[in-house]
């Protein structure tokens, strides 16, 4: 009996070890603002802070002494909803591309122009704010997280994440500001804070995630951001893809095919606007061991026209961005894929699109200048440009963008080219 008693009385002894609450860095409700660290009027009210009028303080860099692993927990109401104003949440970052922001804007229409943002090394992820269609509560506590895990961040709002994403976190020595914008033109939103925390690596937050068979995520750099796999299974090939918003669309079915093939697909949905950021391209074909990269300029190149940018000029660019990615990733084979063709946009709801659009001779142009580059570097090109100019009834009809079936034929055409150069392990 006594023997049953006494491992009773250790279990609960364990079991209250194991919930014991573990005490933050800093919590408002304990530590005082240092005066450096705040500025405007900070009004106090109720154990809380008004912020209104572009007041803001700041949690201690002190804080953060591991700044790989914490979590920062920041409750927050709003008092009023003003059109265009901005709620920052949390700013930990200066002007060089470290460190992290977190706000939240109010417009009062489109509703969908409401949104929640995060800001890793200055690389922007969004998504669309809280409430959908109807506005955000007044008076209302959220509670907004951030979680660093082995210096990868997520961003949280009420334990769901905002976007699922494994951010990877440049760190710096700066403090944590609570209401000041990262832009200062920005109008500041009136709220009050009830509650700020800050966990070091001992806190192990969860939020809800949602169950994923393969899950995916986002790491960022300095200027760049992959959507990655959860890696699993350390054996399998590891392909890149690179291109505008077309690859958003064969992306849905690439990833499912490979995955059947035992390979895991890298996006990068980018494109470049002007001249070839060199450093940014290699870094990212540098973070993962990639085997093979497929990569397109695409359509956010149709400015460039004879009278902007000259053949040669043209040339230069994509050199530079094809030696990007051969030095980031030398042990990679890269491929080509051709632009995909500009289209009329659809005569009417129920006809589909008849014949091309009146920029795709620029789309031909940049082709023809790719394919030179191409053949110069010794870099396969995969066609896809002219077997949808034969099927114009794939297009979508608003000029660039298509229908599954097209993007299905790109997945595939893509598998096709570079199924030979996949290693098999």
């Amino acid at each position: 009996m006594f023997k049953r008693l006494l491992i009773a009385a250790q279990a609960v002894l364990i079991a209250g070890a194991a919930t014991a609450e573990v005490k933050p860095l800093w919590d408002l409700s304990k530590d005082k603002i240092q005066p450096d660290l705040q500025t405007g009027k900070i009004e106090k009210s109720g154990g809380g802070i008004i912020l209104k009028d572009g007041a803001a303080f700041a949690v201690p860099a002190t804080a953060f002494p591991d700044q790989r692993n914490f979590t920062v927990e920041v409750v927050a109401s709003l008092n009023k909803l003003i059109d265009n104003t901005v709620f920052t949440i949390m700013k930990k970052q200066e002007k060089d591309d470290n460190g992290f922001t977190f706000d939240m804007n109010y417009r009062v229409k489109p509703w969908y122009a409401r949104h929640i943002s995060s800001v890793v090394n200055n690389v922007f992820m969004y998504s669309r704010g809280v409430g959908g269609t109807k506005p955000p509560k007044i008076d209302h506590p959220y509670k907004f997280t951030l979680a660093i895990r082995d210096g990868l961040a997520t961003f949280y709002l009420d334990d769901w994440p905002v976007k699922t994403c494994f951010m990877e976190m440049v760190p710096n020595n700066c403090p944590m500001w609570v209401g000041r914008n990262l832009k200062e033109k920005d109008r500041p939103m009136p709220v009050t804070i009830s509650s700020v925390k800050v966990y070091g690596p001992d806190y192990k937050y969860k939020g809800k995630e949602r169950k994923s068979e393969y899950p995916r995520g986002v790491v960022a750099g300095r200027g760049w951001a992959l959507d990655v796999p959860k890696v699993e299974h350390k054996d399998w090939p590891k392909v890149l893809i690179y291109g505008d918003s077309i690859s958003d669309g064969y992306k849905r079915f690439f990833i499912p095919a490979m995955l059947k093939n035992k390979v895991y697909v890298y996006h990068c949905c980018h494109f470049i606007g002007g001249t070839v950021p060199k450093q940014v391209i290699e870094e990212m074909a540098r973070r993962f061991k990639f085997d093979v990269i497929v990569f397109n300029n695409g359509l956010h190149s149709l400015h460039w026209t004879p009278d902007k940018v000259s053949d040669q000029e043209v040339y230069k660019r994509m050199k530079d961005l094809t030696e990007s990615f051969k030095k980031g990733a030398p042990q990679a084979k890269i491929f080509y894929l051709m632009t995909t063709p500009h289209t009329a946009k659809r005569p009417a709801k129920d006809k589909p699109v008849e014949s091309l659009g009146e920029k795709n001779d620029v789309v031909v142009r940049l082709n023809d200048i790719s394919g030179k580059v191409m053949k110069a570097e010794k870099v396969p090109v995969i066609d896809v440009y002219t077997p949808l100019t034969k099927h114009l009834d794939w297009a979508s009809g608003d000029g660039y963008h298509w229908k599954g079936p097209a993007y299905e034929f790109i997945s595939d055409s893509i598998w096709n080219n570079i199924d030979k150069s996949i290693p098999r392990k």
